[in-house]
């Protein structure tokens, strides 16, 4: 299953960049239902422990209970344009995440592109109703932060 989705916001890619290439930006995005460890003690995605090796993050909900286990191939593209990540998880089969940050004349896009496949015959109209609220959820956090 494949979702897209984008969102505008009213910063230049750079500080939007800057603000979300971290576990510590992911979880602020994910929080409060959600939050990963991070094996990379706050790396930003285009250093160094995140081209050697494949760090490990745990998905806790609620910030204490652990739901999923990441094993994490991300590469990030060049001059803060955004991220290319397969996971491979407990829950998912299939989880490729890549995430393009767009100029704009107002500010940029930050545009994801999702593709899934559950490891247990999850429903797709399921899957597609989680993998979106969660990403409006990231969304409401980004509006919030940059407008």
């Amino acid at each position: 299953m494949r979702l897209t989705v984008e969102v505008p916001l009213h910063a230049n890619r750079a500080d939007v960049w800057a603000a979300m290439s971290s576990v510590g930006g992911v979880n602020r995005e994910l929080s409060p239902f959600v939050r990963m460890t991070d094996s990379t003690h706050g790396a930003h995605f285009d250093t160094e422990p995140w081209r050697v090796g494949t760090p490990v993050g745990w998905q806790l909900l609620l910030g204490f209970i652990p739901i999923d286990r990441h094993r994490i191939d991300l590469v990030a593209l060049p001059d803060g344009g955004g991220f290319r990540e397969s996971s491979s998880t407990w829950w998912y089969r299939v989880w490729r995440h890549e995430r393009t940050l767009l100029d704009h004349p107002d500010g940029c896009v930050v545009h994801d592109d999702i593709e899934m496949e559950s490891r247990f015959g999850m429903p797709d109209a399921i899957l597609q109703w989680a993998v979106s609220w969660m990403f409006e959820r990231r969304y409401e956090h980004l509006r919030r932060q940059f407008g």
